[in-house]
């Protein structure tokens, strides 16, 4: 089961290709969209930064590969949220109320799973390792993008493009097809 969070999509929304070949790879999956994180692109759609306002709006209209939308408010205890949320700003003041939700709630409902292996498709690095504690397994894109380089379902300098794509849209850095064949992305391949 995969959990696909805002700042993932907002990174498939960077380029066509790479959402399909995304898309592709998780076909064979169940895949979530939860509620918190469509309010969320919404609201950056509405009143992100004009690069990530014009990536939420293009990720709104791609979300029919997902499903539709599962209502979280009675999956999760908004406590138990906030709970999580204080951990993963690490005693920073959150920019907005909103900040780091999507992922604590993903987090919460994944700590109440018993028959499933949850993974978090994610951007966000700290989001990434926290979620470690919660039951979930973490990819970034760069990092999903590797594993299928190194099963053999994308090439190299396929995925070295995708993470051109990625990088114009400031969505991360450049990566060379050697890197994705050996994994070794630094950071955004971790944890």
């Amino acid at each position: 089961m995969w959990f696909v969070d805002t700042s993932a999509l907002l990174s498939l929304a960077a380029d066509d290709g790479l959402r399909q070949a995304i898309q592709d790879e998780l076909r064979l999956q169940k895949r979530v969209l939860l509620d918190v994180v469509l309010d969320e692109l919404e609201g950056l759609s509405a009143y992100g930064k004009p690069g990530t306002a014009t990536l939420a709006t293009a990720a709104l209209g791609q979300l029919g590969w997902l499903g539709e939308p599962v209502d979280t408010s009675d999956l999760v205890t908004p406590e138990r949220v906030i709970e999580i949320q204080d951990i993963l700003r690490s005693g920073r003041s959150l920019r907005h109320p909103a900040e780091h939700w999507a992922e604590s709630v993903t987090m919460a409902m994944a700590e109440r799973l018993q028959q499933a292996d949850p993974y978090m498709l994610c951007e966000d690095y700290d989001a990434r390792v926290e979620s470690l504690a919660h039951g979930l397994t973490p990819f970034s894109t760069h990092k999903l993008l590797a594993q299928m380089v190194h099963n053999g379902r994308l090439a190299a300098d396929c995925a070295a493009t995708f993470a051109d794509a990625l990088k114009a849209a400031e969505r991360g850095s450049d990566y060379s097809p050697e890197e994705f064949v050996s994994g070794r992305l630094g950071r955004v391949g971790r944890p």
